[in-house]
């Protein structure tokens, strides 16, 4: 079962493979900015993958579009529709 890691929370989860990156918060306990409940519309639930994006799902062209829209990096991932596969450890502003 793969594991991922928060950070700076500190906070670690195992997880069933394919759980999205905001369940896995949710899991751990994590509070994750959303203002659209996880209907992929907002993309603001985004997390910085800081280890182990190999190990999350392929970004789609609608996410690309809404990190874009909000000036983010590529690096981010918007995570009511990234699903994990593996090991990973990622980020975001407010923890």
């Amino acid at each position: 079962m793969p594991t991922v890691r928060f950070e700076p929370s500190g906070k670690t989860t195992e997880i069933k493979a394919g759980t999205s990156l905001y369940d896995a918060a949710i899991q751990a306990g994590l509070p994750v900015a959303a203002s659209c409940a996880a209907e992929f519309v907002c993309g603001k639930c985004n997390m910085r993958v800081l280890e182990g994006s190999e190990h999350l799902s392929k970004q789609t062209a609608k996410e690309r579009h809404l990190l874009q829209q909000q000036a983010r990096p590529e690096t981010d991932r918007v995570s009511c529709r990234t699903a994990i596969w593996g090991d990973c450890t990622v980020t975001t502003t407010y923890w």
